[in-house]
Order: C-alpha cells, then sequence, then structure tokens
C-alpha cells in the first residue's frame, strides 16, 4: 500500500550504493549519537543511582552515606560541587557532606550555613520543591558572596524529605555554566535515596535508644526494689530479732533457747533478704561505684578474687550496673562450673572505653550459648552499643571481657 511519502534518501543509498548528497541523512546522524549519547549517560545515572542505593540497604554508616552520595551527584551531574545539608532553622543549615573539584576550595563538614533567601537552598526550605540559581552574580546578601568566593557561579538544589517532613536538601554547584532544564529531576533521585539512608539511620538510632531506655528502666526497677527491701522487709526483721534479744533477757533459762532458736531464724531470713536485696541491685554500686561494688563480689566469692579497677571518675549508671552485672555472673559461673583456684578482675578506661576483664585459671570450656544468665548479659552490654567476648579454651581457664562506651 503506497504511503504517497517519498522514499528517505538512506533507503534508496542502500538499494543503490550511491551517495546520499542529502542534508537530512547527516541531521538523522547527529540525531541519533545524541539519542545514543543520552541512553549512556542515562545508564550510567542509572549505575550511580543503584551503587548509592546498595550502599543504603548495606547499612553502612550515614556519614559515609553521605559522602558517596555527594561525589555521585558531581559526576553524572557534570558539577564541579556538591552539597548535602540539613536545616536547622529558618534561613539556618548544618553541611552534613561536601565534595569540590579539585582546585576548588570545599566547605568543611559541620560548617554552620546562613541562607537568603534567594539561593537554592533557602528556597527549597521555603517551597519544599527543586530550586535553581543560573547565575550567582546576581544574588545579593552573605550567601551570594560566599558561593562566589568558592568559584560557584550556579546552583540546584533538590528537597529530602524524611517521614514527610524536610529534613534538608541535596546541591549542585557549577562554576561555569547554569545546569541543563532536567538537572532537578535528575537530582531528585539521589535526594529520595538519601532520604531513605537517614530514614534508616533514624529508624536504628531509635531502636537503640529505645533499647538503652528499657536497660535504664529496668536498673532503676532494680535500684527502687532494692531501697524497698532494704527500707521495709529487712527494718522490720532487724526490729523483730531485737524484740526477741529482749524477750529472752526477760525469759527463764528454760524458756530462753526457744527464743533464740527464733533469733537464728530471723538472722538466717534477713541474710537471705540481704543477699537477694544484692542480686537484685547491690546498695553500694549506687552509693560507692563499680569499684566498692566488685569488692562485694569478691568478698563473697567462695575462691580468691584480685580486683583492680583503674577509674578516676565514675562511670554513668546505666554502664557501671551492666559491667558489674557481668563480673557478677562471670564469679558465679566460676563458683558453680570452673573449679578455679583464683580469679582475677580488672577494670580499665581508655579511648572513651570501659572494659571489664574476668579470669580464672579454671578447667574452661565455657561458652554464652549454654546458659540464659550470659545472653542475657550479652544483650544488655549490646543495648549500649558495647560488645561482650569469652575466651574459654578447654583447660585453660576462662576469660570474659566486657566493654561499653564510656
Amino acid at each position: 500500500m503506497a504511503s504517497g511519502r517519498a522514499p528517505c534518501e538512506r533507503a534508496v543509498r542502500a538499494r543503490t550504493d550511491a551517495p546520499c548528497q542529502t542534508p537530512c541523512v547527516q541531521g538523522d546522524d547527529d540525531r541519533y549519537a545524541r539519542l545514543e549519547h543520552r541512553l549512556q549517560a542515562q545508564l550510567e545515572e542509572q549505575r550511580a543511582l543503584r551503587r548509592v542505593a546498595t550502599l543504603v540497604a548495606g547499612q553502612h554508616e550515614a556519614a559515609e552515606v553521605l559522602a558517596v552520595v555527594a561525589e555521585e551527584v558531581a559526576r553524572h551531574l557534570a558539577a564541579d560541587a556538591a552539597m548535602l545539608a540539613r536545616y536547622e532553622g529558618p534561613a539556618a543549615a548544618t553541611v552534613m557532606a561536601d565534595w569540590s573539584a579539585p582546585g576548588l576550595e570545599p566547605v568543611p563538614v559541620g560548617a554552620a550555613l546562613a541562607l537568603d533567601d534567594a539561593s537554592a537552598l533557602a528556597r527549597v526550605q521555603a517551597t519544599g520543591v527543586p530550586a535553581r540559581v543560573d547565575a550567582y552574580e546576581e544574588l545579593q546578601g552573605d550567601h551570594g558572596e560566599e558561593m562566589r568566593r568558592l568559584g560557584m557561579r550556579a546552583a540546584i538544589a533538590a528537597p529530602i524529605l524524611v517521614d514527610g517532613h524536610l529534613w534538608g536538601a541535596v546541591a549542585a554547584g557549577s562554576a561555569g555554566t547554569p545546569f541543563s532544564p532536567d538537572a532537578e529531576e535528575r537530582l531528585g533521585a539521589f535526594a529520595e535515596l538519601v532520604a531513605q539512608a537517614i530514614g534508616n539511620v533514624d529508624a536504628r538510632m531509635k531502636l537503640r535508644e529505645s533499647r538503652v531506655r528499657i536497660v535504664q528502666a529496668a536498673d532503676e526497677a532494680r535500684r527502687r526494689i532494692e531501697r524497698d527491701l532494704h527500707d521495709g522487709a529487712q527494718q522490720r526483721l532487724v526490729g523483730l530479732a531485737l524484740h526477741l534479744r529482749l524477750l529472752a533477757m526477760r525469759l527463764g533459762p528454760a524458756d530462753a533457747p526457744q527464743v533464740q532458736a527464733l533469733i537464728d531464724e530471723t538472722h538466717a531470713a534477713l541474710q537471705d533478704l540481704r543477699e537477694l536485696a544484692h542480686g537484685i541491685h547491690p546498695a553500694v554500686l549506687t552509693e560507692h561505684g563499680l569499684a566498692a561494688a566488685l569488692g562485694g563480689l569478691a568478698a563473697r566469692a567462695p575462691v580468691p578474687v584480685l580486683v583492680e579497677a583503674d577509674l578516676a571518675e565514675r562511670l554513668p549508671p546505666a554502664q557501671e550496673a551492666a559491667l558489674y552485672f557481668v563480673a557478677a555472673e562471670a564469679l558465679t559461673n566460676v563458683a558453680k562450673y570452673a573449679r578455679a583456684g583464683s580469679v582475677e578482675v580488672r577494670v580499665t578506661r581508655d579511648d572513651g572505653w570501659a572494659e571489664i576483664a574476668i579470669a580464672d585459671d579454671g578447667v574452661g570450656g565455657a561458652s554464652a550459648e549454654r546458659g540464659s544468665g550470659l545472653r542475657g548479659i550479652a544483650d544488655r552490654i549490646d543495648a549500649l552499643d558495647g560488645a561482650l567476648r569469652i575466651e574459654s579454651p578447654p583447660g585453660a581457664g576462662t576469660t570474659v571481657r566486657a566493654r561499653v562506651p564510656a
């Protein structure tokens, strides 16, 4: 069926091998070359987005993710600089990541930015949508002057929305010509990945903070129970023992032995209650700190225990309690299973960490998987961003180490 159109010169040339004299052929070649270049650029951009997405999914540190995003943004928008900023308030932001081409002065991470109304970052903050500045020469104010000093002539920015709220923006700068009309849309794809990364980090931080709050709440409940036992039940038993002793003094020799038996039972019950209260949360830990509490554990241990605590100042309550209960559980296991002749407990603090090590010379072979005690202690240490490690080769003793941020 005839179309009514003249055959394409390219088709005629293909049939006749005659050289094409029509200008449209060169135009077609240029158009195909531009299309191929555009497709190649899109493929490169998709690869960059996949690299960032993989980094986000791998739960890397936020600073690492943001630094990679800044570099990828600059590379795939042919930008001379890229930045991620977090909004701190009206017309105020903090630099979270920055990349600059060689020869250009970078903006330090953590630097505070005062945003002028006409800047791309300020427009994003005001509108929540992408924005651009095509000529910093026309921008008045401190921010425009600072951008010109850094060599920037144009910029684009896209919002970073976390849980539906404006968190910050990702921006790119050009030392030459303005960005292409589709640059904001392309920048928005990176902003979405940044939002996901920040959301992931935020969720992990909230989970960690909730675990710390649970540990702190449990320790506070332990302290409250210990105080209630000390101020209530223990004092009543002490008073009962005194009354029984007075009664024994008034009675005759025939009844005194029976009363004495009651006094002994009362003292035994009082001692049991004190041990229970100490196991819940020792008062000496709250009042005098970790070193004194470890000394109390050593005094009650069935084997000789040497305690060395190198602490110039007290640790936070949650950390003190965590290390104390590591020692208490380890010494309990020594008494039950290790058949050890001696134990050494050492506490050190350096480089922002506090560490306790409980080493015995027993039979070894201990494992956190064999009992609930050490597993529970490991969970407590982990909740504080610490680490618990057990070294227990058969026949060579056991060393339990725990470290927490100090």
